[in-house]
């Protein structure tokens, strides 16, 4: 009876504690064995019972040990769906003391241990894409912040708020910079190359550096290769459902894409979204050619800022022309252009003989 009155002690401390690990200095094991079950402390009774030789178990003592080797199932259970809770809520920390609490009651779980491995990989690859966001966030921020900012200047010069703003933005470019181009060579590597483009293109931008165009190029020739093997892979598939018109304007498709000629592939891919408005691959190109699109854009409006800001207006003025076609609708390719009309047309009337030369009629 005495031992069954200390398992529902347990029970009970189990159940109100949530095993809460509590240390005792008794005199002898026995004694110690006893102050562990009146406490609820299962890691200690399972310290002791280990110690104590089992060919002297009477038997209480073997009821005991039974009983210990269910409770400690019955923890390890618990601290699994436990842990799997914390993760569903990305409490990774919360997670990880739920796996450490039943190792500490079961040492030798397999389950444990994996599921423990598996929820730090999780957590590192988890970890490691936010980076990567937040890396890719910043570098298109600054693109976008650096030159506003100096826009801003150039009609407010004694803002110190934003020219405070324009230090930081300069100081954190180089940085960022950098930080893509290591992100895009590492994505390289791993054959991600949609994040390698992306990557380098944005550190090409904000930092234009022959290591950066040189990796940028490597990885689109790469990317226009794979695109191309998997349009041939996923045509191959389609080829009984695609009529003869379709197979044409996607083999145009594909030639603009591999040639680089995006207005031509913007063009062949609204002919194939009129013929097959519905069809699941058109809407993948449209998505491919788009991300195409914003980092050709991307790229070109810097490009564009760079000769307007070098004098070179012309220049700039075609090189954000050229980019209408695929973008007629952007606020800031437009917005610019505007303003390169305007400044040649201001130069023009300044020209000797011009319309507002001094003395002309």
């Amino acid at each position: 009876m005495t031992l069954l009155r200390t398992l529902v002690t347990l029970l009970l401390a189990l159940g109100l504690t949530g095993c809460a690990i509590v240390l005792v200095q008794p005199y002898s094991p026995e004694q110690r064995l006893q102050l562990a079950l009146q406490r609820g402390d299962i890691v200690l009774v399972r310290e002791i019972m280990a110690v104590l030789p089992a060919d002297e178990d009477d038997a209480d003592r073997a009821a005991l040990r039974a009983w210990l080797e269910r409770a400690e199932r019955h923890v390890e259970q618990a601290m699994l769906m436990q842990a799997a809770g914390h993760l569903r809520r990305e409490q990774w920390t919360q997670a990880q003391a739920s796996y450490d609490h039943g190792l500490a009651v079961r040492p030798d779980s397999e389950i444990l241990k994996a599921a423990r491995a598996r929820a730090i990989k999780e957590q590192q690859e988890h970890l490691q894409h936010l980076r990567v966001r937040l890396l890719l966030s910043q570098g298109r921020a600054l693109t976008t912040l650096t030159p506003l900012y100096a826009q801003v200047l150039r009609a407010d010069p004694e803002d110190p708020s934003i020219r405070q703003a324009l230090a930081q933005a300069q100081q954190d470019t180089g940085q960022v910079a950098e930080g893509l181009l290591q992100l895009g060579l590492s994505a390289m590597d791993e054959a991600d190359l949609a994040l390698a483009v992306e990557a380098l293109s944005l550190s090409q931008a904000l930092v234009p550096d022959a290591t950066a165009e040189a990796a940028l190029q490597s990885a689109q020739a790469a990317q226009t290769r794979q695109q191309a093997l998997e349009r041939r892979a996923h045509q191959a598939q389609l080829q009984a459902q695609w009529a003869q018109r379709t197979q044409v304007l996607f083999s145009n498709f594909e030639g603009a894409m591999e040639a680089g000629d995006l207005p031509a592939a913007r063009r062949h891919l609204l002919a194939l979204e009129q013929a097959q408005p519905r069809d699941a691959t058109v809407r993948r190109l449209r998505r491919e050619l788009a991300k195409a699109v914003d980092a050709e854009v991307t790229l070109g409006l810097e490009t564009g800022r760079r000769l307007y800001l070098d004098g070179k207006i012309p220049e700039a003025l075609e090189t954000w022309r050229n980019l209408l076609e695929l973008r007629p609708d952007h606020p800031d390719l437009q917005a610019h252009i505007n303003r390169a009309e305007r400044a040649l047309e201001s130069l023009r009337r300044l020209e000797p003989g011009g319309p507002g030369a001094a003395g002309t009629p």
